[in-house]
């Protein structure tokens, strides 16, 4: 067994075949309840070929891929393995296919990105804008596993963004200082943008991130891009209020259109 520790406290291990990247979180409950990493990685490898076998059970994809990339998204109680704050998990699983997303790039950034919302936003605009808890990377070299990588997280209720009907809330736009969906509507230099989407409000949403993104990047926060299906609006029953968790920061685009889309955007939104 072979560890190493990276930025932000995270530990890999390496056995055999396997390749784990643990939370700070979640080494630390391994450490409290004395579990070896050994016996740990084998419930792991037991908890996964099980997805494998049974993954119509747990099928909670929110969304369908244009492409086939080997990507499923399932849902499961994870009580059996006793070091997650929250036994309700979803977890992204790839088969490693060529272009596909990289559920380990999507880890790091995660807790990257976390770290930086608890530092550098004030107490009212982390209480409205989170970013999904990330517990575990699990890989395998294994020819023959279905699943060649699976990201463990804990299982978010909400509705992607792209399918609320005003966008962000007039709250999160106060505290945010990004326009409302009506207001953009209202700004003569986003008409190419409307004459776009006439009919729904895709661009609006994407509009709405641009300003978004730009704000955070004020605080040092940086976001290139992401796709609204990303972002779900759930309620905080606690505060009665609506708060936005970014469950995939990984930057969803396509070459070459997107990325000179995004700077048109960003050009148009440097200013309220």
């Amino acid at each position: 067994m072979n560890e190493t520790t990276s930025s932000f406290g995270i530990q890999t291990c390496y056995q055999g075949e396997v390749t784990i990247d643990l939370a700070p979180y979640t080494y630390q409950q391994l450490q409290k309840q004395s579990v070896s990493l050994t016996e740990f990685i084998q419930k792991l490898s037991a908890f996964i070929t099980a997805l494998e076998h049974n993954q119509e059970q747990y099928n909670i994809n929110p969304y369908t891929e244009k492409f086939n990339r080997g990507i499923h998204i399932l849902g499961k109680h994870g009580s059996e393995l006793d070091v997650f704050p929250d036994s309700s998990l979803a977890l992204k699983c790839s088969e490693g296919r060529w272009g596909a997303e990289n559920p380990r790039k999507q880890f790091f950034r995660s807790i990257q990105l976390a770290w930086e919302f608890e530092t550098r936003l004030n107490e009212r605009e982390k209480a409205l804008l989170q970013i999904c808890p990330v517990y575990l990377h699990f890989q395998t070299r294994v020819r023959s596993a279905l699943f060649q990588q699976s990201l463990f997280m804990q299982k978010i209720e909400g509705t992607p963004l792209g399918k609320t009907e005003a966008g962000f809330s007039a709250e999160f736009c106060q505290i945010f200082k990004i326009p409302t969906c009506n207001e953009i509507l209202r700004k003569f230099r986003f008409s190419l943008h409307r004459f776009l989407d006439p009919d729904q409000q895709r661009q609006l949403l994407k509009i709405q991130s641009t300003y978004l993104f730009q704000r955070l990047s004020e605080r040092g926060i940086t976001i290139f891009s992401l796709n609204q299906k990303n972002i779900l609006a759930t309620l905080n029953t606690s505060h009665k209020q609506v708060q936005y968790v970014i469950i995939d920061p990984i930057p969803d685009y396509y070459l070459p259109l997107s990325p000179a889309y995004n700077l048109l955007t960003g050009y148009f939104c440097k200013s309220i």
